[in-house]
């Protein structure tokens, strides 16, 4: 492993005139510790941005969801906390980072409390809303408090076990969350992944409060409110009619507001620019070739990842009818490579090839999508077995991508704005998360809108087929074939391929109770043939998303200096 080296000081331009004092790095024990409960802090919000993904089926069942519901209550998190972050870590420069993850922790704990107790779709959208915005207000804090607590000299260990958390809460939520709703504590079922939250929170803060030291910013001296309003208006004014669109038909607001998210960062954009006094977003960062090209892969590979888990959980739970317990177990195939590759990364293959090694990350991702679509085409009923290299692979290239993209996006901000910018780089890396899953999720629905027809008519034919081969009256034989069909039109619709709707109950009632077996059986083979084809065609988009990243990735140098 190449020797770490400490950042240079910063030019007298750079530094404050003043800086206040900040704590002494605290040391021993006590710092493991109080490392320990700010990172299982962070862990808990990344747990929570896809925790949900593989409760979904669980969670319609129970309190009834739409398809649109369904992307609002993974999309709406990431939509507030891509929102909120760098106001976040504003508020931290400004008020104590320490008070500031305090607080968001403290409403993400209640946050979870609402969700875990709500009655209908509409409740646990908000609640998730809520808790996105609360844990955009401890994010920021991590990386500043790790730097008050580490001298330069022993931040490497830090920012490596924060490099390992990020990893892990990203691909861990779905297996938490299959792991919780399948053991069922105390008939909670998927109300379990929330509830859980609370005793862990509560020992998080009893041990910030006790050992966290509390700190400012050099600079910022108050909350710069029009880029706040800005940041939150684009990313509502774009997100919203993505999720909102393809449900409704694409009315023509859709398209008014996505030209006004434009139009909102353009003004965000030139009101950074006049600010002269505590700036949301410094506009002196993007000056940095590394920060604007670890910005930009940022967003596409987080685009490209996050949508990856649910359109997986889709296919596997819709499409093949696995159990929540499996499905979110198949999830360890990809998960136990992510921090091991990203160890290696960041130990071994980064140091020695720079910029390649993140880019040889991004092949990997993109045959490991090559692989899946091959074999869910090739295989009508899957297997883990089967999903495994393709999986594995996706694991390990995220692993090599995610390790050098934080060294690589703020090695040459100065270290008197490394909140800010930690600040901005989360809030795009949400940004892409959020984007990635309205786009996927749209591509996903379009795609199974379009593909189903032409399976309801086989479905028909085969119904037809069939009965009439039993000698059923044609006239019984049309009538039980339009009700197959319409079943399972009501079903995709719905995005339950076990939807108890009045079509698949006349099914029974105009063919008898012997038809009544096969049918659900024809019903599941075009259920699933449907999810089928809609996956591979859905995993398309992660390709380009990847692809694109790769060219991003040419905007970084080739090599960065690896801080201490």
């Amino acid at each position: 492993m190449t020797p770490s080296r400490t950042r240079p000081s910063p030019s007298p331009a750079e530094t404050p005139a003043d800086p206040p004092a900040q704590p002494a790095p605290i040391a021993g024990r006590a710092r493991t510790i109080a490392l320990v409960a700010v990172l299982v802090g962070l862990l808990l919000d990344l747990l929570d941005i896809v925790i949900v993904n593989v409760a979904l089926p669980t969670i319609q069942e129970e309190i009834g969801a739409s398809s649109s519901d369904m992307q609002w209550m993974v999309g709406g998190y990431t939509l507030a906390f891509a929102t909120m972050l760098v106001t976040g870590g504003r508020l931290g420069d400004i008020y104590g980072r320490k008070k500031i993850f305090i607080i968001g922790m403290v409403g993400f704990a209640a946050a979870s409390l609402v969700a875990g107790i709500a009655a209908n779709p509409e409740q646990l959208i908000v609640a998730r809303f809520v808790q996105g915005g609360m844990g955009a207000l401890m994010v920021p804090q991590v990386l500043s408090i790790l730097q008050v607590m580490y001298p330069p000299q022993e931040r490497g260990r830090a920012f490596s076990a924060l490099s390992v958390v990020f990893a892990v809460g990203t691909v861990a939520g779905p297996i938490v969350g299959a792991l919780l709703t399948a053991v069922d504590i105390a008939g909670l079922t998927w109300r379990t992944i929330f509830l859980v939250n609370l005793p862990i929170a509560a020992v998080c803060l009893f041990i910030t409060v006790k050992l966290v030291p509390e700190s400012k910013g050099e600079s910022a001296q108050r909350l710069d409110v029009k880029g706040a309003i800005l940041v939150g208006l684009g990313m509502l004014l774009l997100v919203f009619p993505l999720i909102q669109g393809p449900e409704q038909g694409w009315p023509a607001w859709t398209l008014i507001s996505l030209v006004a998210s434009l139009l909102a960062f353009a003004a965000l954009v030139a009101v950074q620019r006049r600010q002269t006094e505590s700036p949301l977003i410094p506009i002196s960062l993007f000056s940095h070739r590394s920060f604007r090209g670890g910005l930009a892969v940022s967003l596409l590979f987080m685009s490209g990842v996050m949508p990856f888990f649910l359109v997986n959980t889709l296919y596997l739970q819709f499409g093949q009818g696995f159990s929540v317990i499996k499905a979110g177990l198949i999830g360890v195939l990809w998960g136990f490579a992510v921090p091991l590759f990203t160890a290696i990364s960041a130990r071994h293959i980064t140091p020695k090839l720079g910029r390649l090694g993140l880019q040889l990350g991004l092949v990997m991702l993109i045959a490991a999508m090559v692989i899946l679509i091959t074999v869910i085409h090739q295989f009508d009923t899957i297997t883990p077995w089967a999903l495994a290299p393709g999986l594995i692979l996706g694991g390990a290239g995220m692993g090599m991508t995610f390790a050098p993209l934080l060294t690589y996006t703020l090695n040459d901000v100065p270290l008197h704005s490394a909140g800010a910018a930690s600040g901005v780089f989360n809030t795009v890396q949400q940004m892409g998360a959020a984007i990635g899953i309205a786009l996927s999720s749209m591509v996903f629905f379009i795609a199974l809108a379009v593909q189903s027809p032409a399976v309801g008519d086989d479905l028909r034919n085969t119904v037809k087929e069939e009965l009439s081969a039993r000698g059923v009256p044609v006239a019984a034989v049309d009538a039980a074939a339009d009700s197959a069909r319409a079943c399972f039109d009501e079903r995709i619709k719905a995005a339950n391929p076990e939807a108890d709707v009045a079509a698949c109950r006349a099914v029974a009632s105009q063919s008898g109770a012997d038809v009544a077996d096969r049918h659900d059986e024809l019903q599941f083979i075009a259920n699933r043939t449907a999810y089928q084809q809609t996956t591979v065609r859905a995993l398309v988009y992660q390709i380009v998303v990847f692809t694109l990243a790769i060219a991003a990735s040419f905007l970084l140098p080739r090599r960065v200096e690896h801080q201490g």
